[in-house]
Formats: structure tokens, sequence, C-alpha cells
């Protein structure tokens, strides 16, 4: 092949590996029958090894392991939407039973089922650019994940970045 240890990608698998080697190892020979250490002995790339864990499914250990550990094991879309399903149930109950409560305060209000990742009891709130401008606050630039090597900018899109005008923030009055 195109030789191991060194090339595009190299740094991200490294890192990669560093943190879930074992779990990276049983997925590749799990899922594909290839075995991790044909990277090392230079049979394999970098960007092929970089390939097949970026495709591994949803119940991979590798994926369970950048969800929190062993207890993300088995939460695949399905179980996120169950979880939804769950929490939707919950609020319309609450909601049905504020409206015939005598005392506002007797009632609970319903905690989210819990999920991998996430401390019992905490949501996660999406950011709301339209409030934040109401509000005042400068919107926040989201965050985004570094371009990896092996991605290669045309130097006529690098210019045309650098000529374009920074546009002015959103205000509203």
């Amino acid at each position: 092949m195109d030789g191991g240890c060194g090339g595009p990608g190299s740094l991200s698998l490294v890192r990669l590996l560093d943190e879930h080697g074992a779990a990276i190892y049983a997925d590749l020979h799990r899922f594909y029958s290839v075995d991790l250490l044909a990277y090392f002995r230079g049979e394999m790339s970098a960007r092929a090894v970089l390939a097949l864990v970026e495709n591994l499914p949803d119940d991979a250990a590798v994926m369970a392991a950048l969800l929190g550990g062993r207890q993300a094991v088995g939460w695949d879309v399905h179980a996120h939407i169950l979880a939804d399903l769950v929490d939707a149930v919950q609020w319309n109950t609450y909601v049905a039973l504020t409206q015939r409560a005598k005392r506002l305060g007797a009632l609970e209000k319903p905690t989210p089922y819990p999920r991998p990742g996430k401390a019992a009891g905490t949501t996660e709130r999406a950011s709301n650019p339209f409030a934040s401008a109401l509000a005042g606050d400068r919107p926040r630039t989201p965050h985004l994940a570094p371009v990896r090597a092996s991605v290669a900018i045309p130097a006529v899109v690098a210019e045309r970045s650098k000529e374009q005008p920074e546009a002015p923030p959103f205000i509203v009055n």
C-alpha cells in the first residue's frame, strides 16, 4: 500500500490511538477484519485507517468511548430518539396536570431521561442567536474543528476569502 506511520492524517490518527487505541483495535477487527498492526508495519496508510474509523457504526466501542465510556454502549440514534420521546411524554403529562392542579407549585418538573455523557438531570441548551441579539449579547462564533492536514485549500480560494470584507454584526433595534 502507500506506507504507514507518516503522511497525511498521521498526527490525527496518533492522537486518536493514544486516547482510544484498544477500542479502535477491537472495532477494526470486529467490523472490518483489519489488523491495526498493519498500519505500524507500513502496510496501511493513516488516511486509510482514519477512513475506516470515521465510518464505524454507531454501536462501535470507539463511539461509546467518545460519548463517555461503557455506559454509552448501545446508545445509537434510535435510543436517543426513544429517550427524547420519554422526555416529551413526561413534559406533556406535566403540562396536562398543571392545567388541572389547584396549587401550581404542587408538581415537580420532570427530569430528563439520563443519557450517556451527561450528568443526570442536566439538559444541553442549544444557542439561540436571535435571543442573544435581542438581549444585546455579541454572537458567539461557532467552534469549528481544525481542517485536516490532508485537505489542501486551492490558492485561488484562499485569495478570494482574503478579499471579502468582514460583515458587520447583526444588530436589532
